[in-house]
């Protein structure tokens, strides 16, 4: 089980002693190593010390010394790419204007349950072996190599554009508005273009399940 993640280590950092313990017990299941610190300052340390072996970062907003956000601005800094995980009490509306900041990959929201751990687990070891499928809900589940999108409805073709697009979706929950422009590779779409994408692509999504944040861009309840 999660065979991609076994030869991995992860950086935690969680300032409830007894949180900590419990779930690095349960991340050294399946992590080569696991990393620990209990405050955003002894996390940065421990980032800084053991960059090259830390292949993933799951860290709470709510941090002594240093809290998560400014952490992980901090972190971005030097690694642009490491994936990161956020655990915040925020509901993922509020917290979409930092997800986009910070470019985070995934984010849970408290309380991290068992639960929830291994449907991280699940996710991450998708997305480092770079499985041909994915899941944007329990009942929307994405083939790449077919192109297919399956609902509890029907199972459909997506577009070599609107695979790219839930591609984003997944990875991050949202895509921003100079991100869903990027999808067209020759010349900038226009506002119609974009609505027409937009339309077709929630006609193959549940109904409610994409949707738009102004200023910011279009993102789905995960969770939901």
């Amino acid at each position: 089980m999660y065979n991609n993640l076994n030869d991995k280590s992860v950086l935690y950092i969680e300032d409830d002693p007894v949180v900590l313990s419990n779930i690095s017990k349960l991340l050294g299941n399946y992590f080569a190593d696991i990393f620990t610190a209990s405050d955003g300052e002894a996390g940065y340390k421990e980032f800084v010390q053991k960059r090259e072996l830390i292949d993933i970062m799951i860290v709470d907003i709510e941090l002594p010394k240093l809290n998560g956000i400014e952490l992980i601005k901090k972190i971005r800094k030097i690694d642009e790419d490491l994936p990161i995980v956020v655990i915040s009490a925020y509901t993922k509306v509020d917290y979409l204007l930092e997800s986009v900041e910070l470019k985070l990959d995934k984010y849970i929201v408290k309380p991290f349950t068992t639960k929830k751990l291994y449907k991280l687990l699940e996710k991450l070891d998708q997305s480092l072996g770079g499985d041909d499928s994915f899941s944007l809900a329990p009942n929307v589940v994405i083939d790449r190599l077919s192109r297919m999108i399956t609902t509890d409805e029907e199972t459909l073709v997506l577009t070599q554009r609107e695979l790219e697009c839930l591609e984003l979706l997944e990875n991050k929950g949202i895509i921003t508005y100079d991100e869903l422009d990027s999808l067209w590779k020759d010349t900038p779409p226009t506002p119609d273009a974009i609505r027409s994408f937009i339309k077709a692509l929630r006609k193959k999504l549940p109904p409610g399940f994409l949707k738009n944040r102004q200023n910011i861009g279009y993102f789905i309840e995960k969770d939901r």
